[in-house]
């Protein structure tokens, strides 16, 4: 874990590691969220902010699943150096926020569409004297989708509005001349391998080159779980719902979305080979709610906690984990040795590792369904971007000192 500074510097510069859950649509709250912290690493670059300023950060971790993927890698892909071209935090900002302008509909036939299909989704959360529609929808893999997808050009609809893999292309077309052996940001994405049942990370720290000057693509495995160097189609596998999009295969693997094993990866920070990776702090930007304010008894409310419960519980495991860790820290702390002459044990190998969260305000979360996060209209995606913008700013002004920490920071209710 991170070793700290001493507390006697009068200067803090705290690594910082985000995680974005994914959650369709709804993962546009996350785009205004590192939009301001994008921005406001540049602003900690003026040194009229470094004399006002004791706290400082710098961004040494991204990881992501589903939306929350998509979220992780473009702001990635803009900070790192590719092609001989160092990236810039700006560069991030930019590309992130115009990756989801491309990502909503933006063509009438793209708008139609989206009119529909929120129209359908909506339809089957409504009830009628306690019956709802039957499920409307088409198997991806069926001969009917595909033709139907071959139709949709013709149509006036963009092949990256619904082609995953041609849309990070376009967005990443220097994907394969990043400078790997230097990268000072981590990407990690969640993946869930179905035929085995393997919970699985793709990480940019296992892209690296051997002796020999070639990419070697080592795969670390733990039996059920898995870590796999990062790639374009990893990123589409985190993000394939079965019912929206074939299964991805990459290397005799079938992947699915990772919300059913890690939403996001975070254990693995913790973990790192890189000490420079290793964070003091691990933001969460959280887009399920962790609590509901009532049972749910609809049919809308119980598909739409439904969904919440699957993204929070396996997030929950991976953070408890952290928090463990850090009491393990507490329980066995380092002592120094004669012999050696330095400090030895579990307490100096491992330090303290804060975790916080980032959510959205409890009214626009309390309004928001399993439906909605099927929604690409422009303006429900700038409403979403708007709230991020806004609670990260007030999130950061008040960061560390007055933020509260995982788990009190999770939930909208006390008790």
């Amino acid at each position: 874990m991170a070793q700290s500074k001493s507390k006697s510097s009068t200067e803090t510069i705290r690594r910082v590691a985000i995680g974005c859950q994914g959650g369709g649509m709804h993962a546009a709250f996350e785009v205004g969220v590192l939009t301001e912290i994008l921005e406001h690493l540049e602003r900690q670059k003026d040194p009229e902010y470094q004399k006002q300023k004791e706290d400082r950060f710098e961004l040494v971790g991204l990881s992501g699943t589903s939306a929350g993927a998509l979220c992780a890698l473009i702001t990635w892909y803009g900070l790192v150096k590719k092609n001989g071209s160092p990236g810039s935090l700006s560069a991030a900002a930019a590309d992130l926020n115009r990756f989801w302008n491309e990502f909503v509909a933006n063509t009438g036939a793209e708008r139609a569409l989206n009119t529909w299909s929120s129209f359908v989704f909506s339809q089957q959360e409504t009830e009628r004297l306690g019956f709802v529609l039957p499920m409307l929808g088409v198997n991806p893999r069926s001969m009917f989708s595909r033709a139907v997808t071959a139709g949709l050009p013709y149509l006036g609809v963009r092949r990256q509005y619904y082609d995953l893999i041609d849309l990070l292309q376009r967005f990443c077309p220097q994907f394969d001349t990043i400078d790997w052996d230097n990268l000072k940001t981590r990407l990690m994405v969640g993946a869930s391998e179905i035929m085995n049942g393997i919970e699985t990370v793709f990480d940019s720290d296992l892209k690296m080159r051997d002796q020999g000057g070639k990419h070697s693509h080592p795969t670390v495995s733990h039996r059920w779980r898995q870590r796999r160097p990062l790639s374009l189609q990893g990123v589409a596998a985190s993000g394939t719902l079965p019912t929206l999009r074939p299964s991805e295969r990459i290397e005799g693997g079938v992947y699915w979305d990772g919300l059913y094993s890690q939403n996001p990866p975070v254990r693995e920070f913790v973990a790192s080979v890189k000490p420079d990776h290793v964070p003091h702090e691990i933001w969460i930007i959280r887009i399920n709610p962790q609590q509901c304010a009532q049972v749910p008894e609809s049919i809308a409310e119980i598909e739409d906690r439904q969904n919440e419960l699957m993204g929070n519980l396996s997030l929950n495991k991976e953070l408890d984990f952290v928090l463990t860790v850090n009491d393990w820290i507490q329980k066995y702390p380092a002592r120094y040795d004669e012999k050696q002459k330095k400090d030895v044990g579990f307490g100096a190998d491992y330090k303290p590792v804060t975790v916080r969260t980032i959510k959205m305000r409890r009214e626009l979360a309390a309004e928001l369904r399993y439906s909605s996060k099927f929604d690409r209209s422009r303006a429900f995606v700038d409403r979403l971007r708007a709230e991020g913008h806004a609670v990260a700013r007030e999130w950061l002004a008040k960061w560390p000192k007055q933020v509260g920490c995982y788990p009190d920071d999770a939930g909208y209710f006390q008790g």
